[in-house]
């Protein structure tokens, strides 16, 4: 009886079996047919050297520097593209083009907001072009001079940084010629470029020579990618503050799991907030505050093997926290963080490695301990921006550096004294920094001044 049982039961499975497989031969024959179509519908017109219709312009809509243009499209099957160009003052030709399914177009890179004349027509799938409707559009400003007008300078704490919008996310350089004296008393000159599609942008720059809190002079052009050019903007002096490096060889950390601390009064405190987990793998706690940055070389990183605040694998694995008793209490100013770089067998030329991905820290938040509260006060969250588009060499570059961040961006100024300071793990870099897969830091270091001082 069992055994029929077994037949009867292995026979159905058989069956369902040999249904599913039938079903995906099936699907992959209609999938193969509709790709035959459309790639048939890309054979039959290539040598069709009939011109496709001309758009119907409907309306613009101006934008910085350039202007939105709608229209209505033929039927035309034969339809690849939607295209359309303009002529520069020097005779220059700028072309655009959007796919045959879009319903406008964007043209950009106007110097000026003359009026422009534009042409706007058709491409088929043989390269032919419809009849040129001619459209006269008048741009807002140049996108340069709206990104120039957005353009601020912040001095701060041993460095300074550069803030910009760009509300089209267009391609934009930006060229900042900066002049200080150095901690030899030599005046000295540099020049920095950047780039950026991003919305809003703020830049860090900071120089090892950069003397205490002397004021630097600071001027920046804008250029897009078609060469257009603001004026060059004078930022004036930008005052710096000065700080130093918080020794660490005082420093030290709660054990694993641990959430209380030693306050002023000498009473331990439960935080309920315990120091994480970092032995994880190779990595190790203390190698967070040694002073080495991994290399690829060296294995010099703390790892948490996905465990957070509970501890449990793979669940719930951020938030973490990292506590550091700093031994005397500091007024703290800011920030640099180093990524971890390559797990094992590195060398020069082993290019982005770890940089900027899943298993590093891309969000965190920063605490001191409150002596009056007897509470963690949060100091700032910070996002590390993800740089886009650069070379392998250029990500190991940045990451090398590492980032940087004051306390209080905004308003830049020294914290409270505290001798208990928390970095709170939020987020990795993927999916707009809500992954939580981030597992590694490699080294903190921290700025600021002793209390009292």
């Amino acid at each position: 009886m069992d055994g029929k049982k077994f037949q009867l039961s292995s026979f159905k499975f058989i069956n369902i079996k040999k249904m599913k497989i039938k079903i995906l031969g099936i699907l992959s024959v209609v999938m193969l047919l509709l790709s035959c179509e459309e790639s048939a519908r890309f054979e039959i017109t290539n040598n069709d050297k009939t011109a496709p219709q001309s758009p119907v312009f409907v309306r613009y809509k101006p934008t910085y520097g350039g202007a939105r243009i709608f229209y209505n499209k033929s039927g035309d099957k034969n339809l690849l593209s939607i295209d359309a160009t303009y002529q520069t003052k020097k005779g220059e030709k700028r072309w655009f083009s959007v796919s045959h399914l879009a319903e406008y177009i964007d043209v950009y890179g106007f110097s000026t907001e003359e009026p422009h004349t534009v042409q706007l027509f058709a491409v088929s799938n043989a390269g032919v072009s419809s009849e040129k409707i001619e459209i006269v559009v008048e741009p807002l400003q140049p996108a340069v001079q709206q990104v120039a007008s957005t353009v601020r300078c912040v001095g701060g704490f041993s460095s300074f940084y550069i803030i910009w919008e760009n509300g089209l996310m267009q391609s934009m350089n930006l060229f900042v010629d900066y002049e200080y004296t150095d901690t030899n008393g030599v005046r000295q000159t540099k020049n920095v470029i950047y780039t950026s599609r991003e919305s809003s942008e703020r830049q860090f720059i900071r120089n090892p020579d950069f003397a205490g809190n002397l004021p630097l002079s600071v001027k920046v052009r804008v250029e897009d990618e078609y060469f257009n050019s603001s004026a060059v903007l004078d930022m004036g002096n930008i005052q710096l503050i000065a700080d130093e490096k918080i020794p660490k060889d005082k420093w030290d950390f709660p054990e694993t799991n641990d959430s209380t601390i030693v306050n002023r009064a000498g009473v331990r405190v439960n935080t309920g907030i315990p120091m994480g987990f970092f032995n994880g793998l190779e990595g190790r706690d203390y190698f967070m505050i040694d002073d080495i940055i991994d290399d690829g070389t060296n294995t010099n990183y703390v790892h948490t093997r996905s465990r957070g605040r509970t501890g449990m694998t793979r669940d719930g694995n951020v938030p973490w926290n990292f506590i550091i008793d700093l031994g005397e209490e500091y007024e703290l100013s800011r920030i640099i963080t180093h990524q971890r770089y390559l797990n094992v067998g590195g060398n020069e030329n082993s290019g982005r490695q770890d940089y900027y991905r899943s298993e590093n820290v891309g969000k965190y938040a920063l605490w001191r301990w409150d002596e009056d509260l007897q509470d963690w006060e949060k100091i700032i969250t910070h996002i590390i921006t993800f740089p886009l588009g650069l070379t392998d060499r250029q990500y190991k570059i940045l990451g090398r550096q590492g980032d940087l961040a004051w306390m209080y961006p905004e308003n830049p100024q020294f914290t409270k004294p505290t001798r208990w300071f928390r970095y709170e793990a939020l987020a990795d870099f993927n999916n707009n920094y809500t992954g939580g897969g981030c597992n590694c830091v490699s080294e903190i270091t921290l700025y600021g001044r002793k209390a009292g001082n």
